[in-house]
């Protein structure tokens, strides 16, 4: 079992230096089996990081995971989620 500090600590330096894959391979491998995503924490982080790679509309369902784990805490996804808020498929479906 590797230690959550270690792993995030990794993972965060992974994700300043740009490996924002490899950051990410590291939170979903966190977030594997842990329903509250440690109270909306790696849900952020797993945004960030789709958000770093162009893939905005997972970034935007794990910005919303984020907020429904901690409305109280996670403003920085409620913000994030809020200026997505546009972000649909409606183009998808002409």
């Amino acid at each position: 079992m590797q230690d959550f500090n270690q792993l995030e600590k990794k993972a965060r330096d992974l994700f300043k230096n740009g490996e924002f894959q490899d950051a990410l391979k590291i939170y979903l491998h966190m977030a594997s089996g842990d329903p509250s995503l440690d109270a909306g924490y790696l849900g952020e982080r797993i945004a960030m990081c789709y958000q770093s790679l162009g893939d905005l509309y997972s970034a935007k369902y794990w910005y919303g995971r984020a907020v429904e784990e901690n409305p109280e805490v996670r403003l920085y996804s409620a913000k994030m989620l809020s200026e997505m808020s546009d972000l649909g498929i409606d183009h998808l479906l002409h």
